[in-house]
């Protein structure tokens, strides 16, 4: 028996239109190409900035579905109608059925399941779920100064989840950290929904506003790669996100550093730097991974056209270098390359990444993400840098010494400050264009050392660069 709850609306569930889950869905770029085997290897959040279904590693392959769930939500198709179109395209290419696939992570060699009429409709529901998800939460944001209470929803259907009930008709503040994790879609087709409420509605209805959501955890591991996480109870793994806030809160960091990137390639360069940074939190180690910013098909490198990744490499913790593929893209005059790394310090740009973007006349454009979440941007290299850098460097490290000999910071903080001052004397001098959106322990750091104390030193850095 359902439960006994009015569900007449006496606010209108916030509506959401194709043009808000569009704007979501139509951000992301593809994830790599060698974590496409197993939905367990492009994993959570990762979903809000990269497009990926499982085994499908060729780029046009991936480029068509996409292109076909971008029109199932622009044109509100049904489910039927998106298998019309796009299964026999899958099946004159060869995506269809078992077939015979390498494991990107193990190497081994077995028998796997391409498309098929039950993986579409996968492909289909949780796309659109989510991306319908993502600009609901959108627009919650916006109007959640009037209507600032969301009450959990368990549509009545046969096959509910029985782990869902414990949040049905909860009501609870939009600001609560339980929408982080527990915001619907929370299982593969998940019926589970939201209405947004006034304050002055909770008191008419004679609604409760729960503070504490009673929501416990589990232990669950990624048979992939064996990392143990903790889920909150009655959550499919990897649906405990929220996409529409993951989706925010690195928009607004991405958007102050990417500059007049195409929204493709944006979408491209913002899904590797979420990639970036999570290998970098898994392994301790630098990452990297090297994009063509204008594509052509003249540049393809293997199967890679358009604008996925040319390829990823791994490096220590204390750097990594670009394969002999890289290099020759990146030397190359006639391309336009970004390449996008971690900093396992969360540090600004070394010397050696500013003297990469002046050496490689294909480079144009370098991303440092930090593991706290920080993002540098520096690009336009212009002539003259690679003769002034190591001076500045050691310049910037005698300011930032004697400036915080009495503030106790450790060598790796003064590191982290003496990038970001070096780059933006070069930036106020000429030299390149830099951006940076800094967080988390770099933003800490940034405030303990002064604001004042940095823009004496960067003042003092353009003074010796323009003398």
């Amino acid at each position: 028996m359902a439960d006994a709850l009015d569900l007449t609306p006496v606010v209108a569930p916030v509506s959401v239109t194709p043009q808000e889950a569009l704007e979501y869905f139509r951000a992301k770029g593809f994830a790599p190409p060698d974590s496409r085997f197993s939905y367990l290897d492009w994993w959570g959040a990762s979903h809000a900035r990269g497009f990926v279904v499982a085994k499908v590693m060729q780029d046009d392959l991936l480029r068509d579905i996409r292109d076909a769930v971008n029109r199932a939500i622009a044109e509100g198709q049904t489910l039927e109608q998106f298998r019309a179109e796009l299964q026999p395209l899958l099946k004159r290419k060869g995506w269809w059925g078992r077939k015979v696939m390498t494991d990107t992570l193990t190497g081994e060699v077995r028998e796997v399941q391409l498309g098929s009429a039950r993986r579409l409709r996968v492909i289909f529901d949780t796309n659109m779920r989510t991306s319908y998800a993502a600009g609901r939460w959108v627009r919650i944001q916006r109007t959640k100064k009037a209507l600032p209470y969301l009450q959990y929803i368990q549509m009545e259907r046969i096959n509910k989840r029985k782990s869902h009930k414990p949040f049905h008709g909860l009501v609870i503040h939009v600001d609560n950290l339980f929408w982080v994790t527990n915001f619907p879609p929370n299982g593969y087709f998940c019926g589970c929904t939201t209405i947004q409420l006034s304050a002055a509605a909770v008191d008419r209805r004679g609604l409760t506003v729960t503070t504490d959501p009673p929501v416990g955890t589990r232990e669950w591991t990624n048979p992939r790669t064996g990392e143990i996480i903790q889920l909150p109870e009655g959550i499919t793994p990897g649906f405990d996100t929220n996409p529409g806030a993951t989706f925010l809160a690195e928009q607004r960091r991405y958007e102050r550093i990417a500059g007049d990137l195409p929204p493709t390639a944006g979408g491209t360069e913002a899904a590797l730097i979420s990639e970036a940074r999570a290998r970098g939190l898994r392994t301790g180690n630098e990452h990297l991974a090297a994009i063509d910013l204008d594509p052509d098909e003249s540049h393809a490198i293997g199967d890679i056209a358009s604008v996925a990744p040319i390829e990823w490499v791994t490096g220590t913790r204390d750097g990594v270098e670009p394969t002999s593929v890289m290099s020759a893209a990146m030397s190359d005059p006639a391309r336009r390359i970004g390449v996008v790394h971690n900093h396992p310090n969360s540090s600004g740009f070394s010397k050696q990444d500013l003297l990469a973007l002046d050496f490689y006349s294909g480079l144009e454009r370098l991303i440092a993400v930090g593991h706290d979440g920080t993002l540098y941007r520096a690009s336009n290299p212009r002539p003259g840098l690679s003769t002034v850098i190591d001076p500045l460097y050691r310049y910037s490290e005698s300011l930032v010494n004697t400036v915080a000999a009495n503030l106790g910071m450790d060598a790796i903080a003064l590191f982290n400050l003496r990038g970001h001052a070096t780059a933006s004397a070069l930036a106020r001098a000429g030299y390149l264009d830099y951006a940076h959106a800094i967080t988390g322990g770099s933003r800490v750091n940034l405030e303990r050392f002064g604001e004042a104390n940095m823009s004496w030193i960067i003042e003092r850095l353009v003074e010796w660069l323009t003398q």
